[in-house]
C-alpha cells in the first residue's frame, strides 16, 4: 500500500460541481486521486493524497471551485498511519477490553475526529465506514483499554470539523464476544451470513 504524507477530502452537495472541482484539483498540483464519486443523499466526495505542499495546493483550489456547494472538508498534513490505512480500506479486529464508536453526518468530520482520537490515546482503529449504504453518514470504531478509548472518543468529539455534524458517541466496556465477532466479519447487515450467538437458538 502506498503511503501519503497528507490527505484531503472535500464533500460537496452537487455532483456536477464535484466533478468540476475534482478536475480542477488534479490540474492544479501533482496529487494522487485516491477516490472520487457519489455517495448517498446525492453527495460527491473527492479524496486526494500526496506531499503536503501538493495536497495543500489542490485542496485550496478545490475549495475555491466548489464554493457554495461544499458540505464539509478537511486536510490532514500529518495523518495518523492507522487512519491512513483505514481510509484506503484496511480493517482491524475488536480485540481490546472496550470499544468506542463515533457517528457523524459528515464524512470529513468523522475522518478528522478519528485522526484526533488516534493521536490522543493508545487505541486501534477497527473500522472507518464512509457514506455508502448508511445514508451518507460515517462512523469509526476504536478499540483498546477503557480509559484510552474514553480519551480517544472525547478528543474526537472535541476536534471534529463542526459540532453540527456530530450525531452520537458511545463507549462499551467488555464488548460481548459475539458482537465483536459480528463487527470483525462485517458491520453491514446484508453482507453477513447467519451467525447464531454462542448458547443461543439456531
Amino acid at each position: 500500500m502506498r503511503k501519503y504524507s497528507a490527505i484531503a477530502l472535500i464533500e460537496l452537495s452537487s455532483i456536477a460541481r464535484g466533478i468540476l472541482t475534482a478536475d480542477a484539483m488534479v490540474k492544479s498540483a501533482p496529487i494522487s486521486v485516491l477516490k472520487t464519486g457519489t455517495v448517498h443523499k446525492g453527495k460527491y466526495l473527492i479524496l486526494i493524497g500526496g506531499s503536503v505542499a501538493s495536497v495543500e495546493e489542490a485542496y485550496t483550489k478545490g475549495l475555491t471551485v466548489g464554493e457554495g456547494h461544499t458540505v464539509d472538508h478537511l486536510i490532514l498534513p500529518d495523518i495518523h498511519p492507522q487512519l491512513h490505512d483505514s481510509v484506503l480500506g484496511e480493517k482491524r479486529t475488536c480485540d481490546g477490553e472496550a470499544i468506542g464508536v463515533i457517528e457523524t453526518t459528515s464524512i470529513a468530520a468523522n475522518i478528522q475526529s478519528a485522526d484526533a482520537g488516534l493521536k490522543a490515546a493508545e487505541v486501534d482503529l477497527v473500522e472507518l465506514k464512509i457514506a455508502d449504504s448508511i445514508g451518507g453518514k460515517a462512523f469509526t470504531i476504536f478499540t483498546g483499554k477503557l480509559e484510552e478509548v474514553e480519551a480517544a472518543v472525547y478528543t474526537a468529539k472535541e476536534k471534529t470539523t463542526d459540532p453540527k455534524f456530530w450525531l452520537q458517541e458511545i463507549i462499551i466496556p467488555n464488548l460481548h464476544q459475539d458482537i465483536a465477532k459480528q463487527i470483525d466479519l462485517n458491520t453491514r447487515f446484508s453482507k453477513l451470513d447467519l451467525q447464531p450467538l454462542d448458547g443461543g437458538e439456531v
